[in-house]
Parts: structure tokens; sequence; C-alpha cells
């Protein structure tokens, strides 16, 4: 071999080695593959979820300082919480949104009559007819175990409105649609304020042997004094914030995104909204109504609504999203076109999900304190104890269920929908529309 060979033989051995996409440490491990050895990768894996989670810690967190300090946190206590937490921290969260969110998709979700209708139904009628349900066969079995009050408790969790900070928080997180769940959330505390005292009466009727626990305000003007107090507690907490954040925005829009990048305001709602989970069991540790209960009841409350809240959420799902119809094809039944028009996009069941499973203290707290307000305190605490477990319990099955939520709006959504085509009677068919053009394109005639 001469030396023009052994030089051409060195270059193509060089070139070789350039173009191996391993190099001497990653021998044995496909291209584009991390080498970080298995063991590592699975604790990184574990760790980036478990901050992930953060909040839930945060909730843990939340229910043992209550137990340890109840009075910080209770109303009238340390903090004057009943102004500080139920007002300020509430009314912060809503300013929040209100710079966050888009005033055209807004006035857009305020317009979508059938989300509003399909899930104020599913929270009001629905879920309050299974707790009923689930009651009447804990009492037809004659069982002591499960406190009465508890019971009438578990009707008043189910008759009451949407909580009005965690549904907006967890759709956001979720990639849902903010907006539909900020008008839902609107909506369903408007109208509480007068459906709740009403359901309450019907399914709490004397004869079915809830005499014991027959509203008894104080002063003798039980409605007219909800109605007073939800007004003023939603139009400082919810209204007027969430249109200051939307002026704010409209008016300075670079400014606003910047900042809210900056303060990390999404986290900011998230801390404040644990701040209001802490207080409401700040209350419930002071009054001990967790010690007046039977162990039996709290384990009832807990399951039930692990229960309730994912078969809700299935249902919203169900009924929003109507997997059986399938694609829209030509010539299919009308009842199937009707039907269509009830189908919502994916971010629009996230935000129905969302709202339609959760309930909160807004509208419950004053309901029980000024309907409820000739029974003694202990009384009135323990008919609340539902409401407040169940809150928790809700926080955290949403927060659980966040990254199922974003898994499932990455998918591309293969089905037309309410909100991406308006379909309505005055406005043509896709097929009607393709008839006219096909009739365009031949010769007019007279008929």
């Amino acid at each position: 071999m001469d030396s023009n060979d052994l030089t051409r033989s060195n270059t193509r051995t060089d070139q070789e080695k350039s173009k191996s996409p391993l190099t001497p440490t990653e021998k044995g491990t496909p291209e584009g593959h991390s080498t970080r050895p298995p063991l590592r990768s699975l604790i990184s894996s574990i760790t980036d979820y478990l901050i992930a989670q953060w909040f839930i810690f945060g909730l843990g967190l939340d229910i043992g300082l209550a137990a340890a300090f109840p009075k910080v946190g209770m109303a009238n206590g340390s903090i004057r919480a009943e102004y500080t937490v139920e007002y300020g921290c509430i009314a912060l969260i809503f300013l929040i949104t209100g710079l966050s969110i888009s005033t055209d998709a807004l006035i857009r979700q305020a317009k979508n009559w059938r989300l509003h209708t399909m899930t104020q139904v599913i929270s009001f009628l629905l879920f309050s007819a299974i707790i009923y349900g689930i009651v009447a066969c804990i009492r037809a079995s004659g069982t002591s175990r499960i406190d009465a009050i508890v019971e009438a408790g578990l009707i008043l969790l189910g008759v009451l409105p949407t909580t009005v900070a965690s549904n907006i928080a967890m759709t956001r997180n979720a990639g849902g649609s903010v907006e539909a769940a900020t008008i839902e959330v609107c909506i369903g505390n408007t109208v509480g304020t007068f459906i709740t005292p009403l359901l309450l009466k019907m399914y709490l009727q004397p004869k079915y042997g809830w005499d014991f626990i027959q509203p008894k305000a104080e002063s003798g003007n039980g409605l007219t004094a909800i109605y007073s107090h939800m007004g003023k507690q939603l139009g400082a907490t919810l209204f007027a914030p969430l249109v200051v954040g939307q002026i704010v925005q409209n008016l300075f829009k670079a400014q606003t995104k910047k900042w809210r990048e900056i303060l990390r305001l999404n986290y900011v709602g998230q801390v404040l909204l644990l701040l209001v989970i802490w207080s409401t069991f700040c209350d419930k540790f002071a009054s001990g109504a967790f010690e007046a209960i039977t162990h039996e009841s709290v384990i009832l409350i807990c399951f039930l609504g692990v229960g309730m809240y994912g078969f809700v959420c299935a249902v919203c799902i169900f009924l929003a999203r109507l997997p059986f119809l399938g694609d829209q094809r030509k010539g299919e039944a009308r009842w199937k076109n009707w039907l269509r028009r009830w189908r919502f996009g994916k971010e629009e069941t996230t935000a129905m999900c969302f709202c339609a499973a959760a309930k909160g203290l807004v509208l419950g707290a004053p309901l029980i304190s000024i309907l409820y307000g000739g029974y003694d305190e202990e009384t009135k605490a323990i008919m609340s104890t539902p409401i407040a477990l169940y809150q928790g319990t809700q926080v955290c099955l949403a927060q659980l269920s966040v990254m199922t939520f974003k898994r499932w709006l990455a998918i591309p959504d293969k089905h037309s929908t309410s909100s991406d085509e308006k379909i309505s009677e005055d406005i043509p068919r896709t097929a009607d529309i393709s008839e006219k053009v096909e009739n365009r394109s031949q010769p007019d005639t007279l008929v």
C-alpha cells in the first residue's frame, strides 16, 4: 500500500468517526436520548410532579395550621377574617381574573345560553336530587350513626351554587375557558341567591320528618336579609373587582400583560385561594364542629364528596361532548342535528366540569347564619360541616385532575361544536349553503 492509499484510508476513518451519532460516553445509547441513569430520571420525574402539586401540600398545611391556631383565621378572630379574607381575598381573586381574561371572549360566553342552562341545571337540580336520594336512603335505613343535622347539611350542600374562586383557578391551570367559568360563577351565585332557599324549603318539608331543622331566622326577616347580604357581598367581591380589572386591562393592555407576568398573578390567585380555605377550616375547628359529629358522619361526607365530584364531572363530559353522535353526516336525522347544537368545545367542557361539580361557602355561610340564626352555634356549625369538608375535597380532586384535563385538551378536537360553528334557526346549514352555491352555477329559472 503506497502513501496515497494510506492517506485516503485514514481520511475515510476520520469521516466515519465524525458522522457517528454516538460519542464514547454515549455508547449503546440511541441518538437523541438522555444519558441520565434510569434511577436519576425517575427521581427527577417524581420531584417535578410533586412540585407541580404544591397546591395540595398547601391545602394540607392549611388544615394543619387551622387545627393548631383556629382563632387566628376564624370570623371575629385575630385578623378579622370576615373582612380581610371573606371580602379582601375573594375580591383580589376576581380582580386578577378581570386583569387576565379577554373582554371579547367574556361577552361571547355571556351570550352562550346553552352552556348556562346545562351548567346550572346540573349544579342545582341534578346534584341536589342525587344528594337528596342518598340522604333519603340513609334515613330509611334507620341508622343512628349519622347525625340528623349532618343529613340536613348534606341537602343544603346539594342546593348551593358553585364556589367563586377555586373553579376559576383550576380552569385556568388546566387550559380551559376561564371566561366561561367566570360567567358561570357570576350567574350561579346570582341565581342561587333566589333558587337555593326555595330548593331547601322544597326538600326539608316537615311532613317528611324535617320539622326539627326548619329555618328559624333570629330577626324574622330571613329571605330579605339574605338578599341584602348577598347583594353587598357579590357586588363588592365579584362584580366590582371583575369590572375594574377589565377596565384596567383594556386601557393599559401592554402594561397589564407585563406586570401580570412579573408579579406571577396566577400563583398569587392560588395563594389567596389557600387563605380562603384556611379561614373556612379555622371557623370549623374553633366551633368544635368536627368533634360534635360522629366519625361515621365524617367518613360519609368525605366518601360522598369524592363520589359526587367524580360522577358530576363524568356527567358533564358526557352531556357536553355527546360522544354517541359522532361527526355530522349528510342526510342524518333532524334530532341529531338539533342535539348537536348542545355539544360544546373542550375548553367549555372543562369549565363546566370545574363549575358544576363545585359548591361554595360564599352563599352557604350567610344562608346558615341568617335562616338558622335562631339555633345555637353548635347546630349551625354542624349544619355547615358538610360544606367545609366538601370544599377541601373538591379543591384536592380538582388539582389532581388538572393534568388529566391538560392532556385531554392537547388532543385536537375532531367534533364540531356549538361554539365552533354557531348554529341557530336563522342561520342556514352547511348543506343548504352548498345547495345554493350549486344552484348559482346553473341558469336561473322561473318557477
